[in-house]
């Protein structure tokens, strides 16, 4: 090679130095790398950022799923299908109700049953009695169901004032279904009555309070009957009869007896509390009561049809030829005829007659006034 490594390295710069009119200066090509580098990890940030945070979103929404998938209330949707009995006992809450609703398969959980009830802030509005609901239906769908009055299954009895225990054991198998002879043997059994202390009577003739009455499918014969005479037991404490009795020197059986005389004789109000003080007033003068109820009752008692009354008839309910009154009630009183027995109205009176076709009485004390106006109801037919 020419020339001495001297002569090179004066010439270096020559062999190094950038072409004309270049501008480069030694070290910028790197830092523009470098800072292309870093303008491009600028520009992908925010889509990894972006792709990291949707992934994390993914993942806790699958967790939360998963999780809240876990702790969910069971629960159907919609108002079910086909329908069951559900029965309420008294004193049940929501979560009686909610155990027997999963177990008869209308709800699928219990928790679904109690959070609608809660949710409806009708909880205290539920009652006792037997229901027709959906199968498989949400606990909303549920709880409306048992709201609903429609929905409840029971038998309406209204027992008729005045009605005879033959007539009410009747009426109440035919509407109820259940066995008349299973009512007739049910309200033999005094004892089970439940009757108020102080009243031991050999039959349930005047407990069988006439009122409107409501059934559930399945209560037996012995919880009808002692139905009606609970509600006798109620009105009898609520008029303090067993006192008022006492006050007018009867005893409560007696004063009942009375009612039911009164029940079976008079239509009007005004009546009922007069024919209880003639009763009085006879019994009191040693004069048989000779009311004709009592007598009809007794001939319907042996089997006979109480037209074919003769009031001949060798019965204890032959008041007109007995002194006192019959050995028991004659019909089931209303609270009217109770009342009218231990509050009897003042006045001398002796007999009484039908006075006009509507029903109402006269009273009176006197025998040839009496005898008058029995011939005047004899003769315009208002049943005397």
């Amino acid at each position: 090679m020419e020339g001495s490594i001297d002569e090179l390295r004066d010439d270096d710069h020559l062999l190094f130095a950038p072409r004309e009119g270049a501008s480069h200066v030694p070290g910028s090509r790197k830092r523009s790398q470098r800072h292309q580098k870093r303008r491009r990890a600028r520009r992908i940030a925010p889509f990894v950022a972006l792709v990291l945070i949707l992934g994390l979103v993914g993942v806790s929404y699958k967790i939360v799923t998963s999780v809240s998938g876990r702790f969910a209330t069971p629960d159907y949707s919609g108002s079910g299908e086909g329908s069951t009995r559900i029965k309420i006992s008294p004193g049940d809450g929501a979560r009686d109700v909610a155990a027997a609703m999963v177990q008869a398969g209308v709800v699928k959980s219990s928790r679904a049953f109690i959070t609608a009830a809660e949710n409806s802030g009708r909880a205290s509005d539920i009652q006792a009695g037997v229901y027709r609901v959906p199968l498989r239906a949400s606990g909303k769908a549920a709880m409306a169901a048992i709201l609903d009055p429609a929905n409840r299954l029971v038998s309406q009895v209204t027992i008729p004032e005045g009605y005879t225990e033959k007539q009410v054991l009747a009426l109440l198998a035919s509407k109820t279904g259940l066995p008349l002879a299973e009512l007739r043997a049910a309200a033999g059994k005094i004892s089970e009555l439940g009757l108020p202390e102080g009243l031991s009577p050999k039959t349930a003739e005047g407990f069988l309070f006439p009122s409107t009455y409501e059934f559930d499918p399945d209560q037996t014969a012995g919880q009808v009957v002692q139905q009606l005479a609970a509600q006798f037991g109620a009105e009898y404490r609520k008029l303090g009869f067993a006192a008022a009795a006492k006050a007018l020197r009867l005893t409560p059986y007696q004063a009942l007896i009375i009612a039911s005389l009164v029940e079976a004789e008079a239509k009007f109000p005004e009546d009922r509390p007069k024919v209880a003080r003639v009763i009085l007033n006879r019994m009191a003068k040693g004069t048989p009561i000779g009311i004709d109820a009592a007598n009809r009752y007794g001939v319907a008692l042996s089997g006979k049809d109480p037209d074919t009354v003769t009031y001949t008839e060798n019965s204890p309910y032959n008041v007109r030829t007995r002194v006192g009154l019959p050995p028991t009630p004659v019909s089931n009183p209303g609270v009217a005829s109770l009342q009218a027995a231990v509050q009897p109205a003042a006045g001398d009176w002796l007999y009484y007659v039908v006075s006009d076709s509507a029903g109402h009485h006269v009273f009176t004390a006197d025998e040839d006034v009496f005898t008058a106006a029995v011939a005047k109801c004899k003769a315009n037919g208002w049943g005397c």
